[in-house]
Order: C-alpha cells, then structure tokens, then sequence
C-alpha cells in the first residue's frame, strides 16, 4: 500500500538521504538546495511516496497557477526513485501520484526528471510509463555530455585540433587556473556576457554565495587568470556521483574570439575526473534570443561536440487532470 504524504521541514534529514541514496537524485533535487532562493520565494507542495514504511520516491515541488510544478526553482525535480524499483512499482508509484494531485484539485503536473546520464543504473522505465499513463511532451531539450569513465587521459578525447591549441599555444599556456574564490569578480564578467543576448544569470550574486556556502564540496569556481586580472571561469556543479554540470562558463569579450573558453571547459573536465566524476554535462545549447527559444544553436552544439560531448535529452512531461 503506497502512502503521499507532503514534505515538511521535520523530515529535511530523512529526504536528503533518500536524495544521496536514490537511483536519480541530485543536489537539485535536495531541500537544502530548492530553499536557496532569496527573493522567489514557492509554496512548497513537495511529496514523499513510501510503501509501507520505506520511502520509495519523492517528488519536490511547487505550486505556481494551481500547477504542480517539479521544480519551478531547480534544474531538474521530477520523479527521484529509490534503487532498484521493478516495473510495477514505478507504475504504482506514477498512478498515485495521479490520484494525488486529482483529489487536490490541480490543473496540471508539470515534471523535469534527472537525464538518464545522471541515474547510477541506468532505467527508462520512468520515461515509458510516464507516457504510457498520459503524460505529454511539453517541452524538449538538448545537453551535451562527456563520458569520461573510459579513459584516464582525457586530453585523447579532444579533437586533434583541439589538442594542439592546447599544446602548442604559448598564449593559452601563459593562463593560470585558480579553484575558488573571486566568486564577485567572476559574476561580474557573467553579468556582461548575458547583457550582450539581453539575458540575465539564472541565480544573483547572493543566491551563489548562499549556494555556495551551503554546499562547499559540491559547486567549484574555476577562474581564469592572465597575469594579474581574472578574465573568466566557470562553476560546476558536481550534481551527484556520476555527473558534473557547468552550470556557467564566461570569459571577457575581448577574449571572445580566442581559445580561452575552449581551454576553461578542458580544465572544467580536469576538474571533474580529479573528483572522480564520470560525467560531464556542459548544459544545454538553445537560442533564448531567438522567437523560439529552444531551438537549437548549432554552432554551440558544435563547439560541445569538439569535446566528444554526445547529446543527451531533458524532457518536460506535463499532464492535465482539469479546469479547477
């Protein structure tokens, strides 16, 4: 007999160790990383699924326009599953959710799971039975990845050309790449570079360093350093055992047009093998400035590929229950 319950601050431990030990979680999926939001602040509807006594999935979530909303203020939320479920529990699980949110009244379900590359055993039951039970296809994405895990020499992963920027450039080889700090000089750079597509950072300055502070071992700021100014860096986010995602690399426009971005996403690579993760996500490649913002930017996915990034989907599934 599956029971719903609603998430509250008194089960904050027993949800993130199912986050830690679930087959899909992430840090995006913790409460301590969805309450990180300073001046947006969510209802919280999150949900925690047990059979019998043992909490077999959670569901974090918001309620925005009587929508159930997983997450509105995270990457991915979705669905996170304990290891390995059968088939038919998944099924069940999905069914009382279902039944969840018709008795509350919501207009809708709205779902962004964890990508496949971040589940430690690899299952696409979910995706199946989340459409075999109704759910639509409400929006698509494209992420680029690279495996890591078969190799110790990640350099060999490169394209040849590729390789000899990062070889031979004296230039580039002048760089030093510093972890941590200048967390304030690297948001400004960030700050220009989404002027210049009249776009804006996904969290402020305050909301990185709250981020930061609360999860120390698991975001790395990776700036970049010509002499004695910081021109650009990236942050990492490593999500759980198996992926690190930049969340965001930026450089100084006047380096625009150099290999410094390429070379600051190699370190990021570096970085992530250091820590043993075996993925690496460098983010989705769309074109927020263009009438359809998620189609694809090529040239970006380009540029990804060159690392031997291999695409990797998010979907968004949404379900309508009716016009409450």
């Amino acid at each position: 007999m599956l029971t719903i319950t609603k998430y509250n601050d008194m089960l904050f431990d027993e949800w993130e160790k199912f986050i830690s030990d679930s087959n899909n979680g992430t840090i995006f999926q913790k409460q301590a990383f969805i309450q990180y939001h300073i001046n947006r602040k969510f209802v919280d509807s999150s949900l925690i699924i047990k059979n019998k006594n043992a909490i077999v999935a959670v569901v974090p979530a918001a309620i925005k326009n009587n929508i159930l909303y997983s997450h509105p203020g995270s990457s991915y939320g979705g669905i996170v599953l304990s290891n390995n479920l059968d088939f038919k529990m998944i099924h069940e699980i999905l069914k009382a959710i279902d039944e969840y949110c018709i008795a509350q009244r919501y207009k809708a379900l709205f779902l962004i799971n964890s990508p496949s590359i971040y589940e430690k055993n690899l299952d696409q039951s979910l995706d199946y039975l989340l459409q075999w039970n109704g759910f639509k296809q409400k929006e698509l994405y494209i992420s680029h990845a690279v495996d890591m895990s078969n190799t110790s020499d990640i350099l060999s992963l490169l394209t040849k050309r590729k390789r000899r920027y990062i070889n031979n450039n004296q230039k580039l080889n002048s760089l030093t790449f510093e972890e941590e700090g200048y967390l304030e000089e690297f948001y400004d750079i960030l700050v220009t570079s989404k002027k210049k597509y009249n776009a804006a950072p996904t969290h402020s300055l305050d909301e990185l360093i709250k981020l930061k502070n609360t999860f120390p071992e698991k975001i790395k700021l990776l700036v970049t350093r010509n002499e004695n100014q910081i021109i650009g860096g990236s942050l990492i986010f490593f999500t759980n055992d198996n992926v690190a995602l930049v969340f965001y690399n930026t450089i100084l426009e006047q380096y625009r047009e150099s290999q410094i971005a390429m070379l600051q996403l190699y370190k990021c690579m570096e970085v992530a093998k250091k820590y043993n993760l075996h993925w690496i996500d460098f983010g989705v490649s769309h074109t927020p400035e263009e009438e359809n913002p998620l189609a694809p930017k090529f040239s970006l996915i380009h540029f990804k590929e060159q690392f031997n990034a291999k695409g990797v989907l998010r979907i968004a599934y949404q379900k309508e229950y009716g016009d409450y």
